[in-house]
């Protein structure tokens, strides 16, 4: 069985073109920094393909390299997607 990263969107707290913050609930496997997630599936049930890659991952505000279910953490992501209104994010352990 193939392993997927589910991140669940708890808030939006940066967006700019190349950067977004935001705070999620790990879901499925583990997310480590590196990882890179490709889709956004958003409250209306809709999806789109994202290319975004976990740069730093931050609990209680210290950086750590994993975060496993069911801990939440803030996340730095690079790359591009919109964000905006996404409920989950999913992607493949690197």
């Amino acid at each position: 069985m193939t392993a997927v990263i589910r991140l669940g969107v708890e808030s939006v707290e940066q967006v700019s073109q190349e950067k977004a913050v935001c705070v999620v609930r790990c879901l499925g496997d583990q997310v480590s920094v590196g990882d890179v997630l490709s889709t956004a599936i958003f409250e209306d049930g809709t999806s789109t393909k994202v290319d975004l890659r976990v740069v730093t991952i931050l609990r209680y505000e210290r950086p750590v390299e994993l975060l496993d279910s069911p801990h939440s953490a803030k996340l730095e992501l690079a790359g591009a997607g919109g964000l905006e209104g996404a409920q989950e994010l999913q992607g493949n352990p690197r």
